[in-house]
């Protein structure tokens, strides 16, 4: 809005649909010639109606059948992480249960010499340990040559040896104090499958005396994983890369390393995780969720048939994609009959729609042509006239300024016969864009005048206001950088003349445009290109 000296502040650019708000003037309408496109047939769009709800049923069945899949398959891996970390817990109770036993061993062991008498009284220590402990199978001490020299086992050959085992051999090269999780292996003294867990023994000078070893039942460790029933699924525990039990059970498979696949990749390169794969065993298809132990090579992988996991929810799918598609049939009958219903109304109504049709599209015509002009698509010279009378008497009323600003593109008609009608049609348009971005109010109006005149409409501008909004216009089009060969600037300019009165009651709008135009003389005589105000 402007101040009270009519000085104008920048809101928004006029448009065609702020012009329509003028009261007497009718409603712009949109600037296209062809008539508005009849109503679409009501049968049809019940149709569509019809065919679009079904579409959203059906795909909202999709959704929620591919959601309670998603869904399925989560819970399943939920309860097999659980499951997953609830064993591993177990057993690495029991591997750090047989590791406390081995350090009190290993610490007594290392204060005392192993002299007959002090390994003839740990006899009886050792058999009690493990008939109190359910996973133990058996706990020996070898020396540094491997030769038993104490056992739990009730019998055992003084000749026999455990050096070449990897565990004797790994801690006679390592000066570690931690605690050996070893692989899977078959005991000498039981023929069982154990898993050794070991400690190295050092004399008094810290060098290599022997192995303390207990060894862990397989068979133990098995029960464990058999108290679930896993129904398609498995659950296998693996320790240092070996597979050490399975439930359901394959004898063949202890102590052998995992065969390539995504799990196995996963086990080694992640402490925990889930998957979906074919299992590498016995090729079911299986959801996997696994676990690695805090402080030993152990890990727990739990996996639930896929098709057990999704057998629930295809039963529900289908029952329920069944429902969708008997409703959409019931659909399909209610639109067939509200189309008969609408049909035969729209034969009663059809002449009186495309009497009002017409009538609409040949108003909207009328209204074009008498409003605005085609070539630039600003408001008409009819338009302008009636706007400039009825803000000039609102001027007066309000005894507000009101300002005229006439614009000339210069030397026009040389530019038509440099470079033709076409590129000078192209000229106006793009002078009428440039015009029309230079107001920046609602109730400002840019009009076509006549030929290659145009004219800005002020209102509650002063002359300082206009002047400005005039050189801004002249600028924009100048900025535009129009080419024009006929003229000494070498480009499209315009030259502006501008009156601003404060309009008395004897005055009259016809006074201001003559003086806005003598303005406009007055610029193109004094060189063109140049903005001159009325004084």
């Amino acid at each position: 809005m402007p101040n009270k000296q009519g000085v104008q502040t920048p809101p928004q650019a006029p448009t065609a649909s702020s012009l329509s708000d003028l009261g007497d003037l009718v409603p712009l309408p949109a600037p296209a010639d062809e008539p508005a496109p009849p109503p679409a047939d009501p049968i049809r769009r019940a149709r569509l109606l019809v065919v679009f709800v079904c579409l959203a049923l059906l795909a909202t069945n999709v959704w929620l059948v591919v959601e309670a899949r998603a869904h399925a398959i989560a819970q399943a891996h939920l309860a097999n992480t659980n499951l997953a970390r609830a064993m591993i817990e177990r057993v690495e109770g029991s591997v750090s249960e047989a590791d406390h036993i081995l350090d009190s061993l290993v610490d007594e062991l290392e204060r005392a010499d192993l002299s007959p008498p002090v390994l003839e009284r740990l006899q009886p220590i050792l058999v009690n340990h493990v008939a109190r402990t359910e996973q133990l199978k058996g706990l020996f001490v070898y020396d540094a040559h491997g030769a038993w020299i104490a056992t739990s086992e009730p019998r055992w050959d003084a000749s026999w040896n455990n050096a070449d085992r990897s565990y004797f051999i790994h801690h006679r090269a390592s000066r570690s104090a931690s605690t050996l999780v070893s692989q899977p292996i078959v005991s000498r003294s039981s023929g069982e499958w154990i898993v050794p867990v070991s400690r190295r023994l050092n004399d008094a000078e810290g060098n290599f005396a022997g192995v303390a070893l207990a060894t862990l039942s397989v068979r133990h460790l098995r029960s464990l994983l058999e108290r679930f029933d896993v129904g398609e699924g498995a659950i296998l525990l693996t320790s240092s890369g070996r597979m050490v039990a399975r439930n359901p059970f394959l004898e063949s498979d202890i102590g052998k390393p995992l065969p390539p696949s995504v799990v196995s990749r996963l086990l080694d390169t992640q402490r925990s995780g889930t998957a979906d794969a074919r299992s590498p065993i016995d090729g079911v298809e299986r959801l996997f969720s696994f676990e690695h132990a805090r402080n030993y090579p152990l890990q727990i992988t739990v996996a639930a048939g896929k098709n057990q996991v999704l057998q629930n929810w295809r039963t529900i799918s289908v029952l329920q994609t069944v429902w969708v598609v008997f409703l959409c049939l019931l659909l399909e009958r209610a639109g067939s009959y509200t189309s008969r219903t609408i049909a035969q109304r729209l034969q009663a109504e059809n002449g009186l729609r495309e009497a009002s049709d017409a009538l609409t599209r040949a108003n909207g015509r009328l209204a074009k042509l008498a409003q605005f002009d085609d070539l630039t698509r600003l408001p008409n010279r009819r338009y302008f006239d009636q706007r400039l009378g009825r803000v000039f008497r609102q001027a007066q009323r309000e005894r507000s300024p009101l300002a005229i600003a006439m614009v000339d593109v210069d030397e026009f008609k040389k530019y038509n016969d440099h470079y033709g009608h076409v590129e000078g049609d192209e000229c106006l348009r793009r002078v009428a864009a440039a015009l029309r971005a230079s107001v920046k109010r609602p109730e400002d109006v840019v009009a076509r005048y006549g030929g290659e005149e145009m004219v800005l409409l002020l209102p509650h501008t002063d002359a300082l206001g206009a002047t400005l909004v005039a050189e801004a216009a002249r600028v924009a089009v100048a900025g535009m950088d129009i080419p024009h060969a006929a003229v000494v600037a070498g480009k499209v300019t315009i030259s502006v003349g501008v009156a601003a009165w404060v309009p008395g009651q004897q005055d009259t709008e016809q006074a201001l445009l003559k003086a806005a135009d003598a303005a406009l003389y007055e610029a193109k005589h004094e060189g063109r290109n140049r903005v001159h105000l009325h004084a």
